[in-house]
């Protein structure tokens, strides 16, 4: 090993050493804060930064990314989220019409109209179900709706919540024909919480032509195969992946 080789081991070492474990572990998570601060530097009239986000429910909530579109001057997005309640909440948190597009649809296999699973608003509102709840809607049967925690194990609390939960019809459409149809022609932010479609929303992302710089992907309520095919698409595009709490985040080299 070059002396080169050996002191910057050494300096990496020290580091690792002397940085707290939260701040090591939040890691990717600090990775995309430094990203967005670049994106706010690099920000301009010509080019302005650029975010995708399927399932932006009401853009704040539990969002470590989106409100830094208040941040970076002039930045753009387009907002996909189905449930109606979300849509008012996120058009209240972001108001510019002409620079925050939001997409009231489900993003599906073909265009047309799917099933959702939900919870009252009503329930949500009067408090009788956690905050959180609000961003949990889903297209797909996974552990939360069925009544089974994050391990698969069967959830003792399902039956304070199950009476809640209902069922709604919303547009779907593809990925592709909603950036078309807002001549997305580049994407600096690919984010995708959608509580268990996730894959199947990511799967349609063209790397090849979009290649955003940041892209976040929830995948704590996808199954172990989907988890995985969403690393080896990251992968085979050449992508530096990190994972933070049920987090992907994954950077262009």
């Amino acid at each position: 090993m070059s002396l080169k080789a050996n002191f910057t081991q050494m300096a990496r070492t020290a580091v690792s050493r002397a940085l707290p474990v939260g701040v090591l572990d939040r890691g990717p998570a600090l990775r995309g804060t430094r990203f967005l601060a670049g994106a706010q530097r690099r920000a301009t009239r010509d080019r302005p930064c650029q975010l995708v986000n399927v399932g932006a429910c009401d853009g704040v909530l539990f969002d470590d990314v989106t409100p830094w579109l208040r941040r970076i001057k002039g930045s753009r997005a387009v907002l996909v989220e189905p449930i109606p309640y979300n849509q008012k909440r996120l058009r209240e948190n972001y108001p510019d019409t002409d620079r925050f597009i939001i997409e009231p649809v489900a993003v599906t296999q073909e265009k047309g109209t799917i099933r959702i699973k939900t919870f009252d608003i009503p329930a949500l509102e009067a408090g009788t179900l956690p905050i959180e709840f609000i961003g949990c809607s889903s297209i797909t049967d996974n552990n939360l709706m069925s009544g089974k925690d994050a391990w698969g194990e069967e959830d003792g609390n399902f039956e304070k919540f199950a009476a809640h939960l209902t069922d709604i019809d919303v547009p779907g459409d593809t990925l592709q024909n909603i950036l078309d149809r807002n001549g997305i022609e580049y994407i600096d932010a690919f984010l995708v919480d959608c509580e268990g479609a996730d894959w199947a929303v990511f799967e349609q992302l063209d790397l090849e032509r979009y290649r955003p710089g940041m892209i976040k992907i929830e995948i704590g309520a996808l199954s172990a195969e989907e988890m995985g095919k969403v690393l080896v698409k990251l992968n085979a595009a050449d992508y530096q992946v990190g994972l933070y709490a049920a987090d992907v985040w994954a950077f262009a080299h």
